[in-house]
């Protein structure tokens, strides 16, 4: 009688616990990011790299503590001896659309990645021999032995595109009101599976606050919002594309983007990646108001912006008119970008870059010669980065140093990047949601996100 009773109990708790973590389908979330551009996949800012991450599905995850996942392949494997990573397609997978996902779609996806300018790409593209096709397989032969291939993959910039404007992500767009929101619908043929939600709306500009927002790290912690502090800066820099730009020119326009650079959670930055891990602090003095003024309104300057900025045009704007400086200033998105440097009409331009505190600097420091010197520049700095990349294998910290400080004062003597300001970014989640968590990059994933009922 005493087990019978015994077998009673240990089934109501099962039942209980089973009710307990039940997950409630539906609702809506919304997060607050910047408007984009498009739903072409272009991961700019902090911000896009999330909106994309909505739309489109990585080959590869990484989590925080550098473990590789996936929800494409029901088999991959890497074999030293061949040099060669055998990626095997999961079964009757579709794009948002409903139309099927082909191994030939991950090749292109590659090959599309990496013909890309980002620094992850370049150097992906120095490891890939060939791409073959073999049945429902994709085999990625490398140049030389990497048994960490896969992490490689998981750069957050990699994804799977489609054809026809097909969405392989979590959501697909369902409308877009120009200035207010997108709203995203659930994709039914997700890799990952179904999310809970019905909705996720994007807003980019809201009040009250969304259920999931950026802001300054500190800025909403408390009773309502749970705060991710995921290491993400975001760092402004100055740069000057074509020819050399006069020296009081380029120090006036430095000055006046410093001052405007000094509040809303912007630091002063006096390095090229951060001042706490820089081996190198870059000491540029800004010149008084009256004398940056007089030059400036002679100079006749078109400063171009990256449109990952544009949530600076309004206050920006009303910072020029109130100084009494005759400024053009020209938003531009990153692929027209190339095009007005080609033809010397980008003499000045301010733009952003993204970094993770846990990327190691030399890699920063690539990104931004990578990124940010543009291919006129690139012959210059491509002997110092094979020896920064030489001296990296070495593990022997002070050349690695010493090289990056090489590097760091080329950059600043030859006088086109500036460092501007710097922008420590967390995100704040309303407490009824739950299930969001940060992978490697610090970049919030939403498979299992949920809203209390």
């Amino acid at each position: 009688m005493m087990k019978h009773i015994e077998k009673i109990a240990i089934i109501i708790i099962a039942l209980n616990l089973v009710f307990a973590i039940k997950v409630n389908y539906g609702g809506q979330v919304s997060i607050r990011l910047n408007e984009p551009v498009s739903f072409s996949n272009n991961p700019s800012n902090y911000s896009n790299l999330i909106f994309y991450s909505l739309l489109y599905e990585n080959l590869f995850y990484m989590n925080p503590n550098g473990d590789v996942w996936t929800n494409l392949f029901k088999k991959f494997g890497y074999d030293s001896d061949s040099r060669i990573l055998t990626l095997e397609l999961k079964d009757n997978l579709s794009y948002s659309n409903g139309k099927p996902v082909k191994i030939e779609f991950i090749k292109n996806s590659i090959q599309e990645y990496l013909s890309q300018t980002y620094y992850s790409a370049k150097e992906l593209a120095k490891i890939v021999k060939k791409l073959d096709i073999s049945n429902n397989s994709l085999n990625v032969e490398l140049m030389y032995d990497l048994p960490t291939i896969t992490s490689h993959l998981a750069a957050p910039e990699l994804v799977l595109i489609g054809e026809d404007a097909a969405f392989s992500g979590l959501f697909f767009p369902v409308e877009w009101v120009k200035g207010e929101y997108i709203m995203l619908a659930p994709n039914p043929y997700y890799a990952g599976g179904r999310t809970y939600l019905d909705y996720m709306k994007v807003v980019f500009f809201s009040q009250p606050y969304p259920d999931i927002f950026l802001s300054n790290p500190g800025g909403f912690s408390g009773e309502q919002f749970l705060e991710m502090n995921a290491g993400i800066y975001q760092n402004i820099y100055l740069n000057f594309p074509g020819e050399q730009v006069g020296q009081n020119t380029r120090m006036a326009l430095f000055s006046l983007l410093k001052q405007f650079f000094s509040g809303d959670g912007y630091e002063s930055l006096n390095s090229l990646t951060s001042d706490e891990e820089s081996p190198v602090s870059i000491d540029i003095k800004s010149i008084p108001y009256r004398r940056m003024r007089s030059i400036l309104k002679f100079s006749k300057i078109n400063l171009y912006i990256l449109s990952s900025l544009k949530d600076i045009e309004v206050s920006f704007g009303a910072y020029l008119q109130k100084k009494d400086v005759p400024i053009e200033t020209v938003y531009v998105g990153s692929n027209q970008l190339s095009s007005f440097i080609e033809t010397d009409s980008a003499k000045y331009l301010l733009l952003e870059k993204m970094f993770t505190r846990r990327t190691p600097i030399e890699e920063k420091i690539g990104k931004v010669i990578r990124e940010m010197t543009f291919s006129r520049f690139n012959e210059k700095y491509l002997k110092l980065m094979e020896e920064l990349n030489e001296i990296k294998n070495l593990n022997n910290e002070e050349l690695l140093m010493d090289q990056i400080a090489k590097i760091i004062d080329k950059i600043i003597n030859d006088g086109f990047l500036l460092p501007i300001a710097q922008k420590k970014i967390s995100l704040f989640i309303n407490k009824r949601v739950h299930g969001v968590t940060l992978d490697y990059y610090g970049r919030p994933l939403f498979p299992v996100v949920r809203v209390e009922k």
